[in-house]
């Protein structure tokens, strides 16, 4: 969700895409020329409240690293904006992006820069959090950010129970979000096909080593499209809706025009939710979503990874900085709601006593017994593309047999170049 960013001389303002399309734009928009000082670029999905607090952050690597400049520029295009920097050959120093599909895509190009080894500790980011591409020991990226996506938020006091599973009428539900229309749905197959097939099955299926036509994947879509099925109304309605909800409001949850109380949503939607972000709770997706019975004990997670797209010494120490766990603390903790950070070291102890929601949400992080990636996000760009596209058609007609369109992505995948990219687990 885009607002407006701050502005003022400890931070350069908050860049939005016209700015960075725009070489030759006015001169709100231009880079201010600096000889005496170093100027890294960072390209990245955060605005409004979000940049603000990555700003200060920004400053203080700033104040520890004299003669450096960071300039960062936010915008929720950051895929397409980054894919045009990197063809004109003037990509960002560094970038931000919550796929690590693409980000493999770019190590196969050689268009990344590998981390030194002192950069992340092992230790101090387990789990999927430092997965990399098959047959790769190099790393290239590391965890700025990251959100819990097997949980459903209600109304603080208003619990749901058991029967949720089969009223499609009381969830709030939008597959729309820009140029990526489609990935709600797809967060709804993935943490089906989790809490009733398991880890190790959404693992083989995310790194491509599973079909899509496998039983695995055909029970998913199908009790997916069983749910969405049971009102003659809901699947029209959340293809016309933004997950987001209306403009200038509190999210799905909280629009006063919407009679529904539950959403399966990433920790992340918090941040939509405004004014009424403190009214929000959340309870684990393992047994509320349709075909579920709450003996899940694997969770759907995604992150904000931060990766080199151009080498220097400023920039080495600015991926080093990122990843220590003082910046971390603060980043996560600088800005309300707030974040959560893959770092062992940010514990709940690091959020406030009352803060019982992000309390909770850091439990289920270090509790879990397996931490599986979004399958979308660590998939490569064009099967990840077309399975947003394929969620939009099957939801044109929920009750149809899936099989069709999942012969359709599997045979996309099976013309992939042979050396596509996959990573070589999904599930920490």
């Amino acid at each position: 969700m885009s607002r407006p960013g701050r502005a003022g001389p400890a931070r350069r303002a908050v860049l939005g895409l016209l700015c960075l399309l725009l070489a030759a734009g006015p001169a709100g928009c231009a880079r201010q020329p600096d000889a005496s000082r170093h100027v890294l670029t960072v390209l990245g999905p955060w605005t409004g409240r979000e940049a603000e607090s990555f700003g200060e952050l920004l400053d203080r690597f700033e104040e520890s690293n004299e003669g450096v400049r960071v300039d960062y520029q936010g915008t929720t295009a950051t895929r397409e904006v980054l894919l045009s920097g990197v063809l004109a050959g003037d990509p960002p120093d560094v970038a931000v992006l919550p796929v690590l599909g693409d980000l493999a895509d770019y190590v196969q190009r050689d268009r990344l820069r590998r981390l030194d080894e002192d950069v992340v500790d092992d230790g101090d980011y387990a789990g999927p959090w430092l997965s990399r591409p098959a047959g790769m020991s190099e790393r290239y990226w590391l965890p700025v950010k990251v959100d819990l996506k097997s949980i459903v938020w209600y109304e603080k006091g208003n619990p749901p129970d058991a029967s949720a599973r089969e009223d499609v009428t009381r969830w709030c539900v939008g597959m729309g979000s820009d140029a990526t229309s489609g990935w709600p749905g797809s967060d709804w197959i993935e943490d089906i096909l989790l809490q009733r097939s398991g880890a190790a099955a959404y693992d083989a299926w995310a790194t491509g080593e599973m079909e899509w036509t496998a039983d695995p994947v055909v029970d998913a879509w199908r009790v997916w499209g069983t749910f969405m099925a049971g009102d003659d109304r809901a699947a029209e309605t959340a293809l016309t809706t933004d997950h987001r909800g209306p403009g200038g409001g509190n999210g799905l949850l909280f629009d006063p025009g919407r009679a529904c109380d539950l959403e399966h949503q990433g920790s992340f939607a918090r941040s939509l939710y405004g004014d009424d972000a403190p009214r929000a709770d959340f309870a684990p997706s393992s047994a509320l979503l349709p075909g579920t019975d709450g003996r899940g004990d694997a969770r759907e997670v995604s992150g904000d990874f931060a990766a080199m797209f151009a080498e220097s010494e400023q920039a080495r120490a600015l991926m080093r900085f990122l990843a220590s766990l003082d910046a971390q603390r603060a980043w996560a903790t600088g800005v309300d709601p707030p974040f959560f950070s893959a770092h062992r070291g940010v514990t709940q102890e690091a959020y406030p006593e009352d803060d019982t929601v992000s309390r909770r949400i850091v439990r289920e992080f270090r509790q879990a017994e397996r931490l599986c990636l979004d399958a979308s996000d660590v998939m490569p760009p064009t099967i990840r593309r077309i399975f947003h596209e394929k969620v939009l058609e099957f939801l044109a007609a929920p009750r149809q047999d899936p099989v069709r369109l999942l012969e359709q992505i599997q045979r996309v995948k099976e013309g992939l170049p042979g050396d596509t990219p996959w990573l070589e687990e999904a599930c920490g």
